[in-house]
């Protein structure tokens, strides 16, 4: 008895109909990058008329800042446009701005940024995009995902708006996912790896739940020595005053900008603490969801890791609990989750492919439904990857590819 090719037929309509959303999302994305530009790069932070590489501004103005700073230790005098010093501490450091535009990320993003501004704005930010995807398919290659995950991945509508937005989620969304692959083979690539995200800490909360566990104390060690280094660059390079900003400035814009008023949040969230001030639910109640959250995520990360476990389905279900975790955090994050959803969709049952399709798109269509809505609906997409999860059948025919030479 032949079986019915209806659910066969059902599944090639749903992908095509997933495949269709995409190309839409893409295109629309390619003509956003063409329309974007500004009629100075003095604008290029403050203004509607931005630049593709708007967000990507604050990045590249403190490389050049510290660049000039350490030329001028060695006598040497770099030429600024006379815009400059305006624009930098109007836009980025001054507290009398929109917190959202003020550079809050730690010294340790620093480190990163001061090759970029060696270059152009414009051909700069088109380096740091060619780059994070070039690094974040080296390393999820080097850590055995296949190339159509990682192209999917990386491809992913959550990654698009990543690269329009010039932001960080290709590079941290590789890292956090080959470091959780390397774990277990290779611990301390894998504390090597985890440890780089001391970039951006908030993508990384969950590391001392399976860190501190014993198997894993090689990576630990690992972790801990890379973070170290990095700690010390960064002091070289910038000075101790920069941590002092950090943690005096930075930080407290930073929870500016997650409580303000329900009719200003910041668009693009993804956090259930967002959701819950969406929703008009009170700032203290809505903490009170977001720490639940936390200790709910935090302790289904114990349990996947406290034990070996199937690889890809674990490293999968860990990065969706990861944006379950954090207070902040914003679309371009969701690249790893994406990634793990390019996983589900290689390995899952037929009749569950539509449903992670659907869920890779998230990343593109979250803002849609939240201009339809007035929601945030980002967390309860990740809840429901969470549960297909945690019921999805254990496989171990579909494991990690080899390492490249």
């Amino acid at each position: 008895m032949t079986s019915s090719p209806r659910p066969r037929l059902l599944l090639i309509m749903a992908l095509a109909v997933i495949t269709c959303l995409y190309i839409l999302f893409l295109v629309s994305n390619v003509f956003l990058l063409l329309a974007m530009h500004s009629v100075s790069p003095s604008h290029v932070v403050s203004t509607p008329q931005q630049l593709p590489q708007a967000d990507f501004a604050r990045f590249w103005y403190v490389g050049k800042m510290l660049l000039v700073q350490r030329a001028a230790q060695f006598g040497v005098v770099l030429a600024l446009p006379p815009w400059w010093h305006q624009v930098f501490q109007i836009d980025i450091l001054s507290l009398g701005s929109d917190p959202s535009q003020i550079w809050l990320y730690p010294p340790t993003m620093g480190v990163l940024a001061v090759p970029f501004g060696l270059l152009p704005l414009g051909f700069s930010f088109w380096v740091w995009r060619m780059a994070s995807l070039a690094v974040a398919a080296f390393l999820l290659r080097y850590a055995g995902l296949d190339w159509p995950i990682i192209v999917l991945g990386l491809a992913s509508p959550a990654e698009i708006h990543d690269l329009v937005s010039g932001q960080t989620g290709a590079l941290t969304g590789g890292l956090l996912t080959a470091g959780l692959l390397c774990l277990d083979r290779k611990p301390q690539t894998g504390g090597v790896l985890t440890a780089l995200l001391c970039i951006k800490p908030q993508a990384a909360l969950f590391l001392p739940l399976i860190l501190l566990q014993r198997r894993f104390w090689p990576a630990l060690a690992a972790f801990i020595m890379t973070v170290a280094a990095v700690v010390a660059v960064s002091v070289l390079l910038e000075g101790a005053q920069s941590w002092v900003w950090y943690l005096t400035v930075a930080e407290p814009q930073s929870a500016l900008v997650m409580n303000a008023p329900d009719g200003h949040l910041a668009r693009d969230g993804i956090s259930v603490l967002m959701m819950a001030r969406s929703l008009h639910i009170g700032l203290r109640w809505a903490w009170l969801l977001q720490g639940l959250s936390f200790l709910i995520a935090g302790w289904l990360f114990w349990n996947a890791w406290r034990r070996p476990a199937e690889p890809l389905r674990r490293v999968a279900l860990s990065l969706c609990l990861a944006v379950l975790m954090t207070p902040y955090g914003f679309l371009y994050d969701l690249v790893g989750f994406s990634i793990a959803m390019a996983i589900m969709m290689a390995r899952a049952p037929d009749r569950q492919k539509p449903a992670f399709g659907v869920l890779w798109l998230l990343g593109g269509y979250a803002n849609t439904l939240l201009n339809l809505t007035g929601v945030v609906w980002v967390p309860l997409g990740v809840i429901i990857a969470v549960i297909l999860l945690l019921r999805a059948p254990a496989r171990h025919d579909i494991d990690l590819a080899p390492r490249p030479a």
